[in-house]
């Protein structure tokens, strides 16, 4: 494929150590590879900007004034094509991750062998010393792995590689700024491109590692990210599908709770316990996505069907 038409975007808000430490671990990866970073500010403010120019890659950085995860990944993706218009592929990294050794060509190959219009590598979590239990157990211990090759959903919006036939498709705004601060604009963007007849893919050789800090990683964080992150998943589920494919969900999820509650009970397991606490609460947050409309953003047109789940 032609590295030239690569581009990697990264969100950033007011994480310039974060970015720069993300920043030198892709340098190495990049090397000798014309590839266009866009760095998009959220903060926008001089310290990214400073971080892009003293890294000394092929970098730009764009301030994105309006707050919000959405609108930082749709500026990042209307940069790529202002910097680089015959762009192919945009890879999207959040800053607080750092790429290991290998990770642009496995990525890069997973792309060309799957053809897929999303392709995803692994998160791999790195917890402090003496994290609790809920803790090594949480999204933040990492987010779930599958084999390589084309799966049915992906997890989030770090490290994954976008096609530009998906963005064609689906069209600006690509991320969803109805969800404000909300979160999840990144499940609502993989319902999107499979809407558009798109494919997701898995390249399990290609990680990123994200370190968590303490503040993260407390009872009430965790649980408040499951059950919030398992509302707007179901929301969104339900704009798509329909109230009924959110609740073919729930009973399957809550048959997994007991089937990991009766393991733990007979293997005396505290790991079951503690992820069959976090799923219990997902599955809340799951029950109230089902009948809790999301807010739209003033000036949203209330016929777009993306406007309201």
């Amino acid at each position: 494929m032609n590295r030239a038409a690569v581009v990697i975007g990264i969100p950033t808000y007011r994480r310039p150590l974060l970015l720069a430490r993300l920043l030198d671990s892709l340098a190495p990866e990049i090397d000798g590879q014309d590839v266009l970073i866009v760095v998009g500010d959220n903060e926008a403010g001089t310290r990214a900007a400073e971080v892009v120019r003293d890294s000394g890659l092929d970098a730009v950085c764009v301030p994105v004034p309006r707050p919000g995860i959405s609108e930082v990944r749709n500026e990042l993706v209307r940069a790529a094509t202002r910097e680089r218009p015959d762009w192919r592929h945009l890879i999207m990294l959040d800053d607080d991750g750092l790429v290991t050794p290998g990770w642009f060509a496995h990525l890069m190959a997973g792309v060309d062998r799957f053809g897929a219009d999303v392709t995803a590598g692994p998160v791999l979590g790195e917890l402090p010393a003496g994290a609790s239990l809920l803790a090594r157990n949480s999204v933040y211990a990492g987010r779930r792995r599958h084999p390589s090759g084309p799966v049915a959903m992906l997890n989030g919006a770090q490290n994954i590689c976008i096609s530009r036939a998906a963005v064609d498709a689906i069209g600006d705004p690509w991320f969803p700024v109805h969800l404000g601060t909300a979160g999840g604009e990144d499940h609502f963007f993989f319902r999107e491109v499979l809407d558009q007849g798109g494919t997701l893919a898995w390249c399990d050789e290609a990680a990123v590692t994200e370190p968590t800090p303490a503040s993260r990683l407390a009872t009430g964080v965790i649980l408040r990210r499951a059950f919030n992150s398992n509302v707007v998943a179901a929301q969104t589920d339900r704009a798509f599908h329909g109230r009924a494919f959110v609740v073919k969900h729930v009973i399957v999820g809550t048959g997994w709770a007991a089937r990991n509650t009766a393991a733990g009970l007979v293997r005396r397991d505290p790991d079951k316990f503690a992820a069959t606490a976090i799923d219990l609460v997902a599955l809340g947050g799951r029950l109230v996505g089902l009948v809790r409309n999301t807010p739209r953003r003033p000036g949203t047109p209330v016929s777009d069907r993306r406007s309201q789940t």
